[in-house]
């Protein structure tokens, strides 16, 4: 690029959900750049004047957040490049939830994707810095720790079955919080909660905990783990972003053979073919290697590229002036994208925030039939 680019992010509205901290990840891996400026805003249906004038905007679409916004007008009507980034991810397929038309380019949060569209490109996880970690100190019990959002498949109970199989004495934290679309999510967690302690045998204490915490508070929380363990069997698009913290905390690490985590299996086998045991042994040099390959200079870097490359590529009338714009409204809800999208996706449709939706609609379900 023969000039400094001048960028705008645009993220979700604020909310306890892994969709807006995902984008904020992103945002703060990108901010630091000699190739470009990058301003900071966050839309939703209420709040979504933006200013005219930037050479890129980088929206952080989803239809669970960004349903309102009637992304087929964009390209035509911002006069930038218009990017998205991409959270919810078959193997090989990241338009799930995306429409494979409406933007420039698509910055697919899976590095193990392979696709022959060269709008789109493969991102390493955007991992938090991690240069003031705490010294590790060492645990007398075995400390096995797991987190995540109250959803379907995350398999806190086969955290405990495992540590159950393979120790007399040990301690299994698990932090559940309440998400702000998760239907249910306080009656939910608790039941996890139970059901996890019920399972426990003697000599297996297990603290279940609802702490929302920010991401460095989080990476301090895994850090003081012997194993941060996640043993999903969902089925359902998307990398596992609970990892991430995780990896930054540089800490052991266990995960199930679910596709969720085929980011992760690269690096390291699944449980139950490699045991509890031989992950807190084994597992650290793995982890280390993904903090490298992942890292925010990584992406960053990887993103420097994308955008040369787009720039290059796509011819684009850039409006000079800084007015205000007022984001298209969709026709089209988060049910009707979705129903929309039903028939060839539908085994991977059942996600939290369709049922978060449905929840006003319907009778809500017990918590035996949630889980």
């Amino acid at each position: 690029m023969s000039s400094v680019k001048k960028g705008l992010f645009v993220n979700c509205r604020q909310a306890q959900d892994s969709i807006f901290e995902s984008g904020l990840m992103v945002y703060n891996c990108l901010k630091y750049s000699d190739q470009y400026n990058l301003d900071y805003q966050e839309i939703d249906v209420e709040n979504r004047s933006i200013k005219l004038g930037y050479d890129f905007y980088f929206f952080n679409y989803h239809p669970a957040t960004m349903a309102w916004l009637q992304t087929s007008k964009l390209k035509k009507e911002l006069g930038g490049l218009v990017i998205t980034m991409i959270l919810e991810i078959l193997p090989n397929d990241p338009f799930v939830m995306c429409p494979d038309s409406h933007f420039h380019g698509y910055c697919v949060l899976d590095p193990t994707i392979k696709s022959r569209n060269k709008k789109v490109y493969s991102f390493p996880r955007p991992l938090e810095e991690t240069k003031n970690l705490p010294d590790y100190v060492p645990n007398e019990i075995p400390v096995i720790g797991s987190f995540g959002f109250a959803t379907k498949g995350k398999g806190f109970t086969h955290v405990v079955d495992a540590v159950n199989k393979e120790f007399d004495k040990a301690i299994v934290k698990i932090n559940i919080p309440y998400g702000d679309f998760v239907p249910n999510s306080d009656a939910y967690a608790k039941r996890i909660s139970d059901l996890c302690k019920q399972r426990a045998k003697k000599g297996i204490e297990v603290i279940v905990t609802h702490d929302y915490m920010s991401k460095d508070d989080l990476i301090k929380w895994c850090r003081r783990n012997t194993l941060n363990c996640f043993l999903y069997d969902r089925q359902m698009p998307g990398l596992a972003a609970t990892t991430d913290q995780a990896i930054s905390a540089a800490r052991p690490l266990s995960v199930s053979s679910n596709e969720t985590f085929r980011h992760i299996l690269a690096y390291i086998p699944g449980y139950p073919k490699v045991s509890l045991k031989e992950s807190i042994e084994k597992s650290l040099d793995a982890v280390l290697q993904m903090q490298k390959d992942w890292s925010p200079e990584a992406f960053k870097i990887r993103f420097e590229k994308m955008l040369r490359e787009l720039i290059t590529a796509t011819p684009v009338q850039k409006k000079d002036t800084h007015e205000i714009f007022l984001l298209p409204l969709s026709k089209n809800n988060f049910l009707e994208i979705i129903a929309k999208r039903y028939r060839k996706y539908k085994r991977y449709l059942s996600v939290r925030k369709l049922q978060y939706e449905l929840a006003s609609r319907k009778k809500k379900k017990t918590n035996a039939e949630l889980i």
